[in-house]
């Protein structure tokens, strides 16, 4: 079975007041790696653990539907997968 890993990315819902973007961080910061420049949180999942992918994934679009959060999932095909992992 080949595997795959996804690249996600959550985009902050810059127009939330500060008690509603501290919700925001807490739902979403256990999860991702926060990058200020961008406003963006972003992970890079293995499709190795898809009980793994699928909490992740689930706690994002609670986020999003809370707060309107912007959540881009991009499938990383397994041939660059594969490669990624032999030389890291």
């Amino acid at each position: 079975m080949d595997t795959f890993d996804v690249v996600v990315t959550a985009a902050s819902n810059t127009d939330l007041k500060p008690a509603e973007f501290d919700g925001q961080v807490a739902m979403v910061k256990p999860l991702m790696n926060w990058d200020p420049a961008t406003a963006t949180w972003r992970i890079r999942l293995s499709g190795a653990h898809p009980e793994h992918v699928s909490s992740v994934l689930k706690a994002l679009f609670e986020a999003a539907r809370m707060y309107g959060t912007v959540v881009t999932v991009q499938l990383v095909p397994a041939e660059r997968s594969d490669k990624a992992a032999a030389s890291g």
